[in-house]
């Protein structure tokens, strides 16, 4: 609406100098320099505007710090032993993540599904906004292949909670 707008006022303002032009200083064809002035503009603000509206219809990762930030905090839970298949994504204005997480193999379903609502939680505090879906696998398992299987999260450190 603001290219909109401005391309009428532009318009307007373009005919008035391009009028004062041809009567006072016997310019003639002003009008069609300012007129392709003004499409070249407004080809511009179009191709600006429609270029930020495809970033926000396209999904993407996260930034690298993001995504980073976001395996720290899981790096602080002492119950789980790595993360694998990590998936980040920006749809629009809302943010998903989804992994894969290794829990001790001989914890009973009901203490893996508190971990995961517990991780789940601590997740929120920092990311509120952020869709969470969390994948159990016991220690070690690896269905994925390549760079999906191996472990992202990073080393414990010392004094972070």
């Amino acid at each position: 609406d603001n290219v909109h707008y401005q391309s009428d006022l532009l318009l307007n303002l373009a005919v008035i100098a391009a009028l004062a032009l041809d009567q006072y200083a016997r310019l003639r064809g002003a009008d069609a320099v300012f007129g392709l002035g003004i499409a070249a503009w407004l080809g511009w603000g179009a191709w600006t505007a429609s270029e930020h509206v495809l970033q926000q219809l396209m999904d993407h990762e996260w930034p690298e710090e993001k995504k980073q930030r976001f395996l720290d905090v899981l790096a602080r839970y002492p119950d789980i032993t790595g993360i694998h298949d990590l998936r980040t994504r920006t749809s629009g204005d809302k943010d998903f993540v989804q992994f894969h997480i290794w829990v001790d193999a001989n914890m009973t379903v009901r203490d893996a599904h508190r971990v995961m609502d517990e991780i789940e939680a601590r997740l929120h505090a920092e990311f509120p906004e952020v869709e969470i879906l969390i994948h159990p696998d016991p220690e070690g398992l690896v269905d994925e292949a390549g760079d999906a299987g191996k472990d992202v999260l990073p080393p414990i450190r010392l004094g972070a909670q």
